[in-house]
């Protein structure tokens, strides 16, 4: 008897399962729109539960006014309840080159960066990350104040990763008192 569920060795991070839907099975999602792609009828993505991920199959996507899917054998809104607020993973060997750099994907890699406003070419190291609705932010000092950053890859024109610097333009306003 074969093994209906890809071998899977590495992940990557989608986002996350918002709540119910309906009353089918369906769950709504919080993920970017770049990733929304990669939720393929009889595709297989990952939830994560209680540390473990779980695979379940895609058995339809509607990017109506809310992101929803649903996923094979779950099919009431009891089930798609009990999977509400988790993370959903997807084998990384489907990710694009261009979206395996995602900031949020590399969260808890930064906390050793520093960034390198190329505006105002000042460095502020990055004190802690926190992860908001659709955006990781990055934590740093500045005037005696924490200040967040939007770590999003349209602010970061490259990454030293031997310096551990990320060079950006943070945006107007932020590090002003």
């Amino acid at each position: 008897m074969s093994n209906p569920y890809p071998q899977v060795t590495d992940l990557f991070l989608l986002g996350k399962t918002l709540k119910s839907h309906g009353t089918g099975g369906q769950l709504r999602l919080m993920v970017e729109d770049k990733f929304k792609q990669y939720f393929q009828k009889g595709t297989f993505v990952f939830l994560d539960l209680d540390g473990s991920k779980v695979p379940f199959e895609v058995s339809y996507a509607d990017d109506g006014p809310h992101f929803v899917i649903g996923l094979a054998k779950v099919v009431d809104k009891d089930a798609s309840d009990a999977l509400a607020g988790k993370e959903i993973w997807i084998d990384a060997t489907r990710i694009k080159a261009r979206h395996r750099l995602s900031p949020r994907n590399t969260k808890g890699k930064w906390d050793e960066y520093a960034i390198h406003d190329t505006e105002t070419d000042l460095v502020f190291p990055i004190l802690r990350t926190e992860e908001y609705p659709q955006q990781l932010m990055a934590v740093i000092e500045s005037n005696d104040r924490e200040i967040l950053i939007p770590l999003h890859e349209d602010l970061i024109s490259s990454i030293d990763r031997e310096q551990k610097v990320l060079y950006m333009e943070v945006p107007d306003g932020l590090l002003e008192m």
